[in-house]
C-alpha cells in the first residue's frame, strides 16, 4: 500500500538556493591564503616549477632528471619531495611522479593538451595556471557535471584564448587546510569544474557547497595563485 505522500503528486518545487556573487571570489581568498608548504622556500618553489616542466613533457619524472634541473644531489630531491604533502604528488611503481599539484599522466576528466604532449589536470583551475608555468599554450577539454556537455577552453600562459560560450563558470570551494592534506582532490579538486552557464550551475549545485566564479575571473585568480606561489622564480624563464 502507498502512503498518502507516495500516492499524492508532489507539486513543490525544490528551494532556490539564493547565489551570493561574492561567494567565489571569498573561496578563492581562502584557496590562496591556504598554506600548501609550512615554509615555502626558493628551493622547493624551484623544485616544484621544474617538476611541472618535466612532467609536462608527457613521461614519467625520475629523481636524477629533478636533480640535474635543479642543480642538487638526488639525496637532497628525496628530502624535499617529503616536503609536499603526499595527496600533492603521485609516483609509478618505479617511484617514478606520474602526478604532481594538478598535473596528472594519468586520466582524469579533464584533458588537458599542449603541443608536447596529452596530459591531464585534477581540475579545471589547474589547467588555467599551468600554461604560465609550462610557458605553453594548452587546450583544455572537459564536461560540465550538470548538463553533460563537452566544453572546450583554449589557453595561453596566464590568459585565456577563447572560452566556451559566453555564460560558462567555474565552481570553487574554500578549501579545508587539514582536509586538503589528507586528500587534495576528494577536498579540493574534485569540486572544481565548468559549467555551461550559472542556470546549469544552480540546477546542479542545490544543497552543495560549492560557489561559482566567470572564467576570465578565475584566470585573474589563476595569475594570483603563481604570483604566491612563486614569488622566487621568473616564470617566464
Amino acid at each position: 500500500m502507498k502512503s498518502a505522500s507516495q500516492g499524492a503528486p508532489d507539486n513543490t518545487k525544490p528551494a532556490s538556493r539564493a547565489l551570493d556573487p561574492n561567494a567565489g571570489r571569498q573561496a578563492f581568498d581562502v584557496y590562496l591564503r591556504r598554506r600548501v608548504l609550512t615554509e615555502n622556500t626558493p628551493e622547493l618553489q624551484r623544485l616544484s616549477v621544474e617538476l611541472f616542466r618535466l612532467l609536462g613533457r608527457g613521461v614519467p619524472v625520475t629523481r636524477e632528471q629533478l636533480g640535474i634541473g635543479c642543480d642538487l644531489p638526488t639525496e637532497r630531491i628525496d628530502q624535499l619531495l617529503l616536503e609536499f604533502p603526499p595527496t600533492n604528488v603521485g609516483f609509478d611503481e618505479h617511484g617514478q611522479v606520474i602526478a604532481f599539484g594538478g598535473l596528472s599522466l594519468v586520466p582524469t576528466h579533464h584533458r588537458f593538451h599542449t603541443e608536447d604532449a596529452g596530459l591531464y589536470t585534477w581540475c579545471v583551475f589547474d589547467a588555467l595556471f599551468l600554461p604560465e608555468i609550462l610557458g605553453k599554450p594548452a587546450t583544455l577539454v572537459t564536461h560540465c557535471p550538470g548538463s553533460g556537455t563537452q566544453l572546450t577552453v583554449e589557453l595561453a600562459p596566464g590568459q585565456l584564448r577563447s572560452t566556451p560560450p559566453s555564460g560558462s563558470v567555474m565552481s570553487i570551494v574554500a578549501p579545508d587546510s587539514d582536509a586538503c592534506c589528507v586528500n587534495l582532490r576528494s577536498a579540493f579538486c574534485d569540486h572544481v569544474n565548468l559549467f555551461k552557464d550559472e542556470r546549469t550551475f544552480t540546477a546542479w549545485s542545490q544543497a552543495r557547497q560549492e560557489a561559482h566564479v566567470t572564467l576570465p575571473e578565475a584566470q585573474i585568480f589563476a595569475r594570483q595563485r603563481n604570483a604566491v606561489r612563486y614569488p622566487d622564480v621568473d616564470l617566464s624563464a
